[in-house]
């Protein structure tokens, strides 16, 4: 009864469509030669309240409250190049110390129209538009900001982000392992802009490693590899090439991914090394609302990054495992635009499983302020590409 009931919901969602997306927190901004010998002061502000009720044997729920602050001050003194330098601040409400304070700095060149080098801090977490099984939505508090090398392409028919965030430096003698992911995702696009009908190829990749040479550590190296690969398919009811309304975004569609994982450590510490996956889904975006409903299936399945309910290990109990998994997943978001550069969204996310009858949930409410002040011009404005 528990299944048919589960299915039931299942289908009302798909009834609804959803797409489900964090655009809210995309800090991304192209390089334009119009900003060239412009110096600029950004504030960035993201006030979270995010509760994890989690009963299940695999991850304790847990609740994320607080905020960050970025300011910094932007200046591209060629038409090519932008730096900006500032500090990053993570504040958890009910704790007198930040949970971090750390310098932030950015250097992005535009060595072409559409591939961009940015090193440093980079544009990291949600904005890497991993799927859920591969990372976690909850690293975008616990692992802000992420540094090191990135490269952005955009072209026609083809968008990439590959990257290297480097997590734990180590030096000779240190008592602790380095931490670096190693991580691309790729989308084919088979459409023209304008289409009202799009199909896209998703491809995504990574790698966790943990290791290091010349250190004071007898634990043993782990490299893990995750893939995913499939198909999109969306359709813009109201897509007119160059119309930007406040319809033209909606839209509904579905996806398909295959998900692996591989444990290519000399000597294996996880239970499993080597699984798969299957993930599916269904979404619409309905103006200032988006919807999804997913269908997890999975054998033996390990992400580091990942979300932990669709995984087969516990971060609870050493002894537990669920080798086979089957999620049920639904949500719901609301976004607002309050002014230019202010946004806010709520959502609610739902996790049943089917094979043990656990139902998991989240709701949050975030409120994102993001503005630029031009301070003055600096230096000669050279001229663009």
């Amino acid at each position: 009864m528990r299944t048919y009931t589960t299915i039931f919901i299942l289908f009302l969602y798909s009834l609804c469509y959803g797409q489900f997306d964090n655009n809210i927190f995309n800090s991304c901004k192209p390089v334009t030669e119009n900003d060239s010998s412009k110096l600029w002061l950004s504030f960035e502000n993201q006030n979270f309240l995010h509760n994890n009720e989690y009963f299940n044997n695999l991850y304790d729920g847990i609740t994320y409250i607080g905020f960050s602050l970025t300011p910094t001050l932007i200046y591209q003194p060629s038409p090519n190049i932008k730096l900006q330098a500032g500090w990053y601040f993570l504040k958890y409400s009910g704790l007198n110390e930040f949970g971090r304070s750390v310098p932030w700095f950015l250097c992005r060149y535009k060595f072409s129209k559409n591939i961009d080098l940015i090193l440093g801090n980079i544009y990291g977490t949600v904005e890497h538009k991993l799927i859920e099984p591969l990372y976690s939505f909850n690293r975008h508090f616990t692992n802000n900001p992420e540094q090191g090398i990135q490269f952005l392409g955009n072209f026609k028919y083809f968008e990439s982000d590959l990257w290297l965030n480097w997590e734990k430096f180590i030096l000779p003698g240190d008592s602790f392992q380095e931490e670096f992911t190693l991580a691309s995702t790729v989308k084919i696009k088979l459409y023209e802009p304008e289409n009202k009908l799009r199909v896209s190829i998703p491809l995504q990749g990574m790698a966790t490693h943990k290791g290091g040479q010349n250190i004071r550590n007898s634990q043993h190296l782990q490299t893990f590899f995750n893939t995913a690969s499939g198909i999109e398919l969306n359709y813009f009811p109201e897509a007119i090439a160059g119309h930007t309304g406040k319809n033209s975004e909606n839209h509904f569609g579905t996806s398909h991914y295959f998900v692996s994982y591989y444990d290519a450590s000399q000597f294996h510490i996880q239970y499993y090394s080597q699984g798969w996956g299957m993930f599916s889904n269904i979404y619409a975006k309905l103006r200032k609302f988006d919807f999804m409903a997913g269908y997890w299936y999975s054998k033996h399945f390990i992400a580091p990054c990942g979300e932990v309910l669709f995984q087969s290990v516990s971060q609870k109990y050493v002894y537990w495992w669920e080798p086979e998994k089957q999620l049920v997943t639904g949500k719901i978001q609301f976004q607002q635009k309050i002014y230019n550069g202010i946004n806010l969204a709520v959502r609610a996310e739902t996790y049943y499983d089917l094979l043990r009858y656990n139902f998991d949930f989240s709701y949050s409410f975030y409120l994102v302020i993001r503005q630029e002040f031009f301070l003055k011009k600096i230096g000669k404005n050279y001229g663009g590409f």
